[in-house]
């Protein structure tokens, strides 16, 4: 906000409780000052400073915006045709940092030119996309909602990708069982990109030998995924998929989409991954489609393609933060560490944002009990009030 001088004021957020990764603050003060948190806690030990402007927010919950990690379109944008539009649909629904999802469902040029699009949406002044998420084209043909433009390991494919990419790709999905996996492993570590195991049905020994490339996310656990080798080895056990290599290494995080019926992920499995990972290891995602954030009366928020398979949601993440809440019992605090701390800090984005903390960036998100979203903060900027 500015003075009668043009001068930026101070901001403070006041009347609120302030979730923290450590507790709710229940009469908390959050003050912003340009595009920083400089203070917060209690009402009572956290001056507010002389000519701040004072935004009493009554009551509300006031937190960390969300980072939606894994989103392939909203506001009717897909991400490698549109990233801008997308990003923004998704802004006023409390993700303050996203990452535009190309998919496996693209050709080789149409990847490519997606990058691209990304990286030029990103350079815009107030943008909120955080980098770019690769989910394919390298992964299983018997786990794709559309089978033709899933393609083998290529080294020419993913070294033309990785030098229009860059540092900006920050994630990226395949199956670690296919061919070629080691050297695009490889490669994908000295961009400095995530991995992620999805759309495979690698075994635990393959999953867990990428994990020092960069392996840290199991992307949308319980989802596309080999159940468990079948037959088994010995005759009426269970042998080990890829869900439980992925509950059961500490190193990795567990990816889930928590849609309103339990669609992606059945409500007691969102307590099994929670129970076996803890709160830190997992993150909330939408993998939303180009109709997320147009109707948010809309009796489904899910995503069907013309076979009748789900492909992905009309999920925006303060609905996901609810549904993940409800069908878990899990507190504000855990929910908002796993709809943004969680994937900041896999990200490597955690030094600036995620957390209402000082010297972090303003992305805040002002929301009722339901997690409705009433305010948006991006960069110190209201973008919705």
């Amino acid at each position: 906000m500015l003075n009668q001088q043009g001068e930026t004021r101070p901001i403070a957020i006041v009347g609120g409780r302030v979730v923290t990764p450590y507790r709710i603050i229940p009469d908390g003060v959050l003050v912003v000052s340009g595009e920083r948190i400089v203070a917060c806690g209690d009402r009572a030990q956290t001056p507010i400073p002389d000519g701040a402007a004072i935004v009493d927010v009554r009551g509300a919950l006031v937190g960390p915006g969300f980072v939606d990690i894994h989103v392939h379109g909203g506001g009717g944008a897909l991400a490698y045709l549109d990233p801008a539009t997308m990003a923004k649909a998704h802004l006023m629904f409390g993700t303050t940092a996203i990452l535009p999802t190309t998919s496996y469902n693209e050709s080789r040029e149409q990847t490519l030119e997606g990058v691209r699009r990304i990286i030029a949406a990103m350079e815009q002044p107030g943008s909120s996309i955080a980098g770019i998420h690769l989910e394919g084209p390298f992964i299983n043909k018997k786990y794709g909602a559309i089978l033709s433009p899933i393609r083998p390991i290529d080294r020419e494919e993913y070294e033309e990708l990785i030098a229009a990419g860059g540092s900006r790709i920050k994630l990226w999905t395949f199956a670690p069982e296919l061919e070629g996996a080691a050297g695009f492993a490889e490669a994908a570590g000295r961009n400095g990109t995530i991995l992620s195991v999805g759309h495979s049905e690698a075994t635990a020994e393959q999953i867990f030998g990428f994990v020092r490339n960069g392996l840290m996310i199991g992307c949308h656990t319980t989802n596309a995924c080999g159940t468990t080798p079948s037959p088994s080895r010995y005759g009426g056990t269970r042998e080990v998929g890829v869900v439980e290599a992925i509950l059961v290494h500490d190193d990795i995080f567990a990816e889930v989409i928590p849609d309103k019926d339990g669609v992606h992920v059945r409500p007691l499995m969102l307590k099994l991954i929670l129970k076996a990972k803890g709160a830190d290891k997992v993150i909330v995602i939408t993998d939303a489609m180009d109709g997320a954030c147009l109707d948010p009366d809309a009796p489904s928020d899910l995503n069907w393609d013309i076979k009748n398979q789900l492909a992905g949601s009309k999920l925006t993440m303060d609905g996901a933060v609810r549904n993940m809440i409800d069908h878990t019992g899990v507190g504000f605090v855990d929910a908002f560490k796993m709809a943004a701390l969680n994937p900041a800090r896999a990200m490597g984005f955690d030094r600036e944002m995620g957390s209402l903390e000082c010297g972090k960036l303003a992305n805040v998100v002002v929301v009722n009990d339901r997690v409705d979203v009433q305010r948006v903060m991006l960069r110190g900027q209201w973008v919705k009030e």
